[in-house]
């Protein structure tokens, strides 16, 4: 049951709420919250909520028909209509051509730390950047797909795999990334040491991207990116599925994700927001899943678990 919105400004939940809905248009590339004050207190951020910025690889019109059409989903009794002008009035929806797109991020994103020992390096920026001993770096170009290393989501994904790489033997694994995106996190699997790893998106795209990066980083030969559907997939089985989607979607590809995962195998599903995670581990239990533990990063949240079979 989605958050219901009282008053003039809303709960950090419910601001959340509407941010993971604006994601699910297909041609977003990002949602940002605006607030007037830098606390990161929850009261304060609440109080100090000021509305949502939206970019968009599409027109103007395309953009605000696409927003119209999530607020009509979302009706006016999860948002009183008084409410729907105060929730909007900051966004701002910007055409990006696709060519465009690289350039915005050159402009603004830079070599991110994700652990210890993991940094992400935008292409353009090796030249510029010595890796410390012990450093794993993965060289990305995102071009205009998601997949920067800069989201919480994508973060949560990569410490998961980290330490599950640092635990077990990854060559012996096999790994589907589902809405792969640039190939970040399949890339990163296969830098440390997994020899299968299949990546699938509904956008072309991606596959471009993603085989690209593979490139840069080495891996090719042990990465497979296609945008082939999840369920026309042949019945190969997994070791390990990730999907860093937004739970509409997981809920939505959840029993073909559990057609291709072994059992044993496990899930690491990431894209949650807080009202999103009992849901999500009520029907991972349903499924046949085990062992849920939950992981956050800012206003994000990941999920693993183990599948037991149906």
């Amino acid at each position: 049951m989605p958050p219901m919105l009282h008053g003039d400004v809303p709960s950090p939940m419910q601001a959340e709420y509407l941010e993971e809905m604006l994601w699910t248009i297909p041609e977003v590339e990002s949602v940002q919250a605006f607030y007037d004050s830098p606390s990161t207190e929850d009261e304060t951020r609440a109080e100090h909520w000021r509305g949502v910025g939206i970019i968009l690889r599409c027109g103007r019109e395309a953009a605000d028909a696409a927003v119209s059409s999530v607020l009509d989903k979302l009706g006016s009794d999860v948002i009183p209509a008084p409410l729907l002008a105060a929730l909007m009035r900051h966004r701002q929806s910007r055409a990006l051509q696709d060519a465009d797109w690289a350039e915005v991020w050159k402009q603004f994103w830079g070599v991110t730390r994700i652990t210890d020992r993991l940094v992400i390096c935008p292409s353009w920026e090796k030249a510029h950047y010595t890796p410390k001993p012990g450093e794993w770096v993965i060289q990305l170009d995102p071009e205009n797909v998601f997949g920067t290393g800069t989201h919480d989501t994508t973060q949560l994904m990569l410490q998961r795999l980290e330490a599950l790489a640092d635990q077990e033997d990854f060559s012996q694994k096999s790994i589907l990334d589902v809405g792969m995106g640039s190939g970040i996190l399949g890339i990163y699997a296969a830098m440390r040491g997994c020899r299968m790893v299949r990546g699938i998106d509904i956008e072309p795209a991606a596959v471009h991207t993603a085989a690209d990066n593979a490139t840069r980083n080495g891996v090719a030969d042990r990465t497979d990116f296609s945008d082939t559907p999840l369920d026309a997939l042949c019945r190969t089985k997994y070791d390990l599925i990730l999907a860093n989607i937004i739970a509409p979607v997981i809920l939505e590809l959840l029993p073909d994700i559990c057609r291709r995962l072994a059992i044993g195998g496990q899930l690491y599903l990431s894209g949650l927001v807080a009202q999103s995670v009992g849901p999500m581990g009520e029907r991972l239990l349903e499924e046949g899943f085990t062992d849920i533990e939950r992981y956050q990063q800012g206003d994000w949240y990941a999920l693993s678990s183990v599948y037991a079979g149906a």
